[in-house]
């Protein structure tokens, strides 16, 4: 996958989680930060650097093949809700079915 390609695809998605009503933000969880390794410091989790909250994997031909996603909920919206509203709006904007998107709630403000 192209790199400006994977970085135009990661704010699409971005851009289209953040939209949902009742995301509060993109923040990696603990896995995430882990996963990511200490060759990279865990940026900020806002609009212009998702950072580690938006992970998308690719197969050979470039089409996107999963998502996972970390984003905090806000208190007054159910977080079950949230999340599957979370999973739709990602799957259009990364053109990839529902289910290979994974949402975890990282946090709840």
């Amino acid at each position: 996958m192209n790199s400006d390609r994977a970085k135009v695809l990661t704010q699409q998605v971005t851009d289209a989680v953040l939209a949902v009503p009742g995301v509060a933000c993109l923040r990696p969880g603990l896995r995430s930060l882990l996963r990511a390794g200490s060759s990279r410091q865990p940026a900020a989790a806002d609009r212009s650097d998702p950072g580690t909250a938006v992970h998308i994997a690719y197969d050979s031909r470039g089409r996107t093949t999963a998502l996972r996603i970390d984003i905090v909920v806000r208190a007054q919206h159910q977080a079950a809700h949230t999340a599957s509203a979370v999973r739709a709006a990602a799957a259009e904007a990364a053109a990839t079915t529902p289910g290979a998107v994974r949402v975890t709630v990282t946090g709840i403000v």
